[in-house]
């Protein structure tokens, strides 16, 4: 809500002309540049908008591959030395 509302203030400031200025022919051919820029904002947020959750996902898998690896080599491991501890249990008896 925040955010929208920042963004709104935004787009009046930038769009038009604050109280108070030059009001020079130059503001005014800037004031409609800025206006073209604002508006071409959703064309240039689309990429960026659906990769960011992809690059999230993708994060989010490799991470969680790297732990189910790890977790996974751990538990062969303890495995292992409870098998070799049984072995020695053994020889001695």
């Amino acid at each position: 809500m925040v955010s929208v509302t920042w963004t709104s203030f935004l787009a009046c400031a930038f769009c038009h002309e604050w109280p108070g200025g030059h009001g020079s022919q130059e503001s005014g051919h800037q004031s409609a540049h800025n206006c073209d820029l604002i508006e071409a904002w959703p064309e240039q947020l689309t990429l960026p908008a659906i990769s960011a959750p992809v690059s999230v996902l993708g994060a989010v898998l490799f991470v969680t591959g790297t732990v189910r690896r790890q977790t996974s080599a751990h538990v062969l491991e303890v495995i292992e030395m409870q098998r070799a501890e049984k072995r020695a249990r053994q020889k001695k008896a």
